[in-house]
């Protein structure tokens, strides 16, 4: 006998703390309530280009010791808590949430390749986040995710 097994609809939203990545996690939220299936995951990234940090972590990186990258990570999880206090009081099926510590060239491909691996359906992200590095209509973030993603993308205004 063939069980009918119905794969988990999996929302991925990119959190960096800045407004649009907040209220696209709110959109992600609120997406989940509108999907049929009830194994809907949503997921929480967060990216910490530890290229970005100061020379200062690189002395300390063997032992992870860096004030700085300990200041990224606690900012990065009360982010992240924020979206998971969201999906609890939304009675979201599942929520997870993940802190990527890497030298990345660049974070919307970090994002992508992210979304790939965890067979992502659909990844939500803010128009601009805290970069400085802005496009005219979206971020450099947002453009690079938009066209490089394996699924469909929602941008958040």
């Amino acid at each position: 006998m063939s069980e009918n097994i119905q794969k988990p609809f999996i929302i991925m939203v990119a959190i960096d703390g800045s407004e649009t990545s907040m209220r696209a996690a709110e959109y992600a939220v609120a997406m989940t309530k509108n999907i049929k299936n009830k194994q809907t995951q949503l997921i929480g990234i967060t990216i910490l280009d530890l290229g970005r940090l100061s020379y200062s972590f690189f002395v300390a990186a063997p032992s992870y010791g860096s004030k700085e990258l300990e200041e990224k990570r606690q900012e990065a999880k009360m982010w992240l808590n924020r979206v998971d206090q969201l999906s609890k009081e939304n009675s979201v099926p599942q929520f997870k949430s993940e802190i990527i510590e890497d030298v990345v060239s660049r974070i919307g491909g970090a994002i992508v390749k992210y979304a790939e691996n965890e067979k992502v359906d659909l990844i939500v992200v803010g128009t601009r986040g805290r970069s400085s590095l802005k496009r005219m209509l979206i971020g450099s973030v947002a453009s690079d995710i938009l066209h490089y993603a394996h699924c469909p993308v929602m941008i958040v205004k």
